[in-house]
């Protein structure tokens, strides 16, 4: 198995989709092309959802339009969310690359978020697939809430998500991301959750998406890592929340606070400093990250960005272990 992973950056649609004042398409334009020169290989763009649902997305076409495919520097991959055939009609008409669809394993949760049951959302993505395979555009999935929630019965939870893994493969979905917005999970869960689905389907299918507001997030993306998994999804400065999640769960479940993502420039430093290539940038990557504070007009939850730590800075760190020797001759590094 490959140990160097892939990050997939979802801020420009995750980040941006809730937020109260409308950010200019070229604003949006700019923040995509500047991640893809960071060294991402896919990026979700946007949404093409009813702009009564995120008026921020209502400039969806216009993004996806803009966006550079680049030239000569390796595959760029724009990804699109859609919550139905019309969304999915659009975004091929509009030429992305790939699209993505969401689903949750109860009803309870299905209905406030997506308006409809979970049987009646798995009759859409079976049709989406169909209509974007036809145009050989690939489907990727999120299930939502996939490590559980507050008051939820946990009898029978495993193998809930597990067999959903499978039908959503099984319907033409690529890849399947497991995601905790409510931050439920930990390390010893995600293992769990994981050697469940990796019954169904082959690990490379896998992708996790960690929330961080229970400070659980990178212990969470590194057991994903030890379990198999290697595509990792994530917003810049941890930005996007789901307070939508408030009419369906009691708020002492939730907590105070709706729950954040885990910062993508937590991610790449962590696997980073461990040597796990992660193909990206990290002076551009924390610039990318200041842009989406400038654009939210607020400071986002990023550790690396809030300890004032810049690339060059992280670069002298390393460059300040040496190798020392041990009694066996085998080296290994210790700070100064």
């Amino acid at each position: 198995m490959k140990n160097n992973v892939e990050i997939i950056e979802i801020g420009p649609r995750e980040g941006l989709q809730y937020h109260p004042d409308y950010i200019p398409a070229r604003e949006k334009i700019a923040l995509v092309n500047e991640l893809f020169e960071c060294g991402f290989r896919k990026i979700e763009v946007s949404s093409f959802v009813h702009p009564r649902v995120a008026p921020q997305m209502r400039d969806a076409v216009e993004v996806l339009s803009g966006v550079s495919c680049g030239e000569g520097g390796g595959e760029r991959i724009r990804q699109v969310l859609v919550p139905n055939e019309t969304g999915c009609r659009s975004a091929i008409a509009c030429k992305s690359d790939e699209i993505s669809v969401w689903v949750f394993l109860t009803d309870r949760l299905s209905f406030p978020t997506l308006n409809r049951s979970v049987a009646e959302t798995l009759k859409r993505i079976s049709t989406i697939c169909e209509i974007a395979g036809a145009s050989a555009v690939k489907t990727s999935a999120y299930v939502g809430a996939a490590f559980g929630f507050a008051g939820e019965d946990p009898v029978g939870h495993y193998e809930n998500l597990s067999a959903m893994v499978a039908k959503l493969v099984q319907l033409g979905c690529s890849q399947v991301c497991l995601n905790d917005e409510l931050a439920m999970a930990n390390p010893v869960t995600v293992r769990e959750h994981l050697r469940a689905c990796m019954a169904e389907v082959e690990s490379s299918k896998l992708a996790v998406h960690f929330y961080d507001n229970r400070g659980m997030g990178l212990a969470n993306v590194f057991a994903a890592y030890e379990s198999g998994v290697r595509i990792f999804k994530s917003s810049l400065g941890g930005a996007g929340v789901h307070g939508y999640f408030r009419t369906a769960i009691e708020e002492k479940a939730l907590g105070k606070v709706d729950p954040h993502g885990l910062a993508t420039e937590d991610i790449v430093y962590g696997f980073e400093e461990m040597g796990i290539p992660t193909g990206i940038d990290m002076e551009r990557l924390i610039e990318c990250g200041r842009f989406m504070e400038e654009l939210l007009g607020t400071q986002l939850h990023s550790r690396v960005r809030s300890s004032g730590l810049c690339g060059e800075t992280l670069k002298h760190a390393k460059a300040c272990l040496r190798p020392v020797r041990g009694q066996s001759g085998a080296g290994r590094d210790v700070r100064h």
